[in-house]
């Protein structure tokens, strides 16, 4: 019996930059919804590593290697101005739309 290919969510990212930013709008959103931040790191890290190796990025952003590597594992909790960096460093912008009439 043949075994079923692994899925790796890059392969399919990689070359498709509309997909890459529905990914990451998609993940935003339901971050949003569930504050599931270990999730949402979680899916992030395949979109990180599309753009090199971890130190590459890292230097890119101004974000210590060691930090990364505490983030994948749980071990620290991303403040908001860190996941805009982080997001920004991918070549991605973030907007907020409001969902409903503020009265």
């Amino acid at each position: 019996m043949d075994k079923m290919p692994e899925f790796k969510i890059e392969d399919y990212l990689k070359n498709d930059l509309d997909m890459q930013k529905e990914y990451l709008n998609q993940l935003l959103n339901l971050y949003i919804e569930d504050g599931n931040i270990e999730a949402f790191l979680s899916a992030l890290k395949p979109l990180i590593q599309m753009h090199g190796s971890l130190t590459e990025f890292a230097k890119k952003t101004g974000i210590n290697r060691t930090y990364f590597y505490k983030l994948f594992k749980n071990q620290v909790t991303p403040e908001l101005p860190t996941i805009v960096l982080i997001i920004k460093n991918l070549g991605f912008d973030i907007k907020f739309n409001l969902s409903r009439k503020i009265v």
